[in-house]
């Protein structure tokens, strides 16, 4: 460890002892004490010994004296006994076996005292020797599960999720405009273009003194350690770990420099050879002609693209994937927008697993300019926390239509996610979700059969009538699991035939359907839809990615059935699904 510890790392350390006390089977309000600790700590601003100067590391959220002492003993000394200690019960290692999808503490601390499993390696190497098949609870098909899980533990990077980077990028921009005047700023890179992780931050500001721009970036109190710095570029690290990439270029050229640091490497060599083409080349410093030597600068993006006959394209498609000639064909799609949503049609309250009530969340969607919202908690299933069977269905019915009097305009519409069982089936009877005014059926469990299965799965519940939404279809979860292998063009083509609509999930490990389903999705004519899956009404915040996700897809908003205005949508959901138009 580094004699000054960042507060990613003193993070990682809470976080660690976190684990491993939960694997050493600990009580859970003592692991997550730590865990809380944790997340505050890499929430903050400014680093640790800043708030330990002002005597306000107890000010912290989860922050108490104890924990204080421990980060004030990590921050002199760089490493901390109790954790020094606790390492010699769950050694480093095990805490690596939980990087297996298939793997908790509680299942990392059995493979420890059972057979002394202490790394991924020595997992593998007990899978592979049938050592597993001895531990009680140990299937052949959980061992084949642990076995595919290795290989992608064994390649996991240092990505983070878009949710995550984004809060970072736009506190630093925020920041900087403060602390310096700018003429322009924006994220670059790999987040402006909606990737679903990104491994660092580009960030680009405009002004007529770049060196002052630089001086004030490596100053800001969120920024850990300076790599290295000059009179435009700084690279430095955020006390979570984060690279971060400053450019600071000339308003002239902010265009085009916006336009390079964007990407993505394959767009951009595209649009070079376009340039050439027509006698030009193309930099982060605008054109030049070759002939002449005369230079275009480009203020704007809108002008970079103009100087080669094309309209603006938008960041999200990017990729040479088609839309350097959709642009000259003049097909470039009017993607959506955040402020085209007029609804959120998946969310949770605390009639199943949420933490709001729906009057809560309720409040939350108009505050949103939202004009309608619909409420689908959990059916009741194996392993669902608190789900409705039809008599509490009934019971929230009555809330819901009370609400609904109480709120004027604003439309609360009564529905449930109901499980798609393995079989394909749902797990409430028809008869009951006919009453309901949504229906969204989603796969939760049993996500790994093979591929023919999977897709017949989903294919059965589009064919429901009752069925209005097929929830995060494939299931995965970014960085923890795959997801079901489906034939997304069986999928999509059902969807279009049936009029089921498709979600892009917009929770932030989800993104489900990803930019790739979303646009063959598109492509074969079915529709889709974008949803929070919130539990919380912070959560509702999270459709912002699943509109991001959705517009890398090639979405227009009229593709979205939550752009639509409520009478279209009751008059879309109200008719027999064949008739639906």
């Amino acid at each position: 460890m580094p004699a000054t510890l960042t507060n990613h790392d003193i993070a990682e350390v809470f976080a660690k002892i976190a684990l491993s006390l939960e694997v050493a089977g600990e009580s859970r309000y003592r692991f997550q004490a730590y865990q809380r600790a944790a997340d505050s700590i890499g929430e903050l601003p400014a680093a640790l010994a800043t708030y330990r100067e002002r005597g306000e590391l107890e000010a912290i959220p989860n922050i108490g004296k104890t924990l204080a002492d421990k980060i004030i003993e990590l921050l002199d000394t760089g490493q901390l006994q109790f954790y020094e200690k606790l390492k010699q019960q769950v050694p480093p290692g095990v805490l690596d076996l939980m990087k297996v999808p298939s793997i908790g503490p509680r299942t990392a601390g059995k493979l420890y005292k059972e057979l002394g499993i202490d790394s991924l390696a020595a997992l593998k190497q007990a899978a592979d020797t049938g050592k597993l098949a001895g531990v009680k609870g140990f299937g052949a098909k959980t061992i084949a599960g642990i076995s595919a899980g290795i290989t992608a533990a064994e390649q996991a990077d240092t990505r983070v999720l878009m949710g995550e980077a984004l809060a970072m990028a736009e506190q630093l921009l925020a920041a900087l405009r403060e602390a310096v005047p700018l003429r322009e700023a924006a994220y670059a890179g790999s987040l402006r273009r909606g990737r679903e992780t990104t491994g660092d931050l580009d960030i680009l500001a405009a002004a007529e003194d770049t060196a002052s721009v630089v001086r004030a970036f490596t100053a800001l109190p969120m920024i850990a350690y300076v790599d290295s710095s000059g009179d435009a570029k700084a690279t430095a690290y955020l006390h979570s770990g984060m690279q971060v990439d400053l450019y600071a270029v000339d308003p002239a050229v902010w265009g085009a420099a916006l336009h390079h640091f964007t990407g993505s490497r394959a767009h951009n060599i595209r649009f070079r050879e376009l340039a050439l083409a027509q006698g030009m080349s193309f930099s982060e410093h605008g054109f030049k002609r070759l002939e002449s030597g005369e230079t275009v600068p480009c203020a704007t993006e809108q002008q970079v693209y103009a100087t080669v006959g094309l309209p603006w394209i938008a960041p999200e498609l990017r990729e040479d994937a088609g839309e350097f000639e959709a642009a000259q064909a003049g097909a470039l799609p009017r993607l959506v927008e955040l402020a085209d949503i007029r609804a959120d049609l998946h969310m949770h309250s605390t009639w199943s697993d949420g933490k709001h009530s729906i009057r809560a969340m309720a409040e939350a969607a108009m505050a949103r300019g939202y004009s309608h919202m619909a409420i689908t908690d959990h059916s009741a299933y194996l392993g669902i926390v608190n789900g409705l069977d039809a008599a509490r269905l009934k019971a929230q019915a009555e809330e819901i239509r009370a609400l609904n009097a109480e709120l004027g305009g604003f439309r609360i519409l009564r529905g449930v996610e109901v499980d798609i069982t393995p079989d394909g089936g749902l797990a409430l009877p028809d008869e009951v979700l006919a009453e309901l005014d949504i229906v969204v059926a989603s796969p939760h469990v049993q996500l790994r059969q093979p591929a023919e299965q999977a897709t017949e799965r989903i294919l059965k519940a589009i064919r429901n009538p009752h069925v209005d939404i097929i929830g995060h279809p494939t299931g995965r979860l970014i960085g923890g699991r795959a997801g079901a292998e489906l034939d997304i063009d069986a999928v999509a083509r059902a969807a279009a035939e049936t009029n089921t609509l498709l979600e892009v999930n917009s929770g932030p490990d989800r993104l489900d359907l990803s930019a790739a389903h979303a646009r063959r999705a598109l492509e074969l004519g079915a529709l889709l839809v974008t949803d929070s899956d919130a539990h919380h009404t912070d959560n509702l915040a999270w459709i912002r990615l699943g509109v991001v996700t959705a517009r890398r897809g090639w979405a227009a908003a009229d593709q979205l059935a939550n752009t639509w205005d409520l009478p279209r949508l009751l008059a879309w959901l109200a008719a027999p699904k064949p008739e639906r138009r």
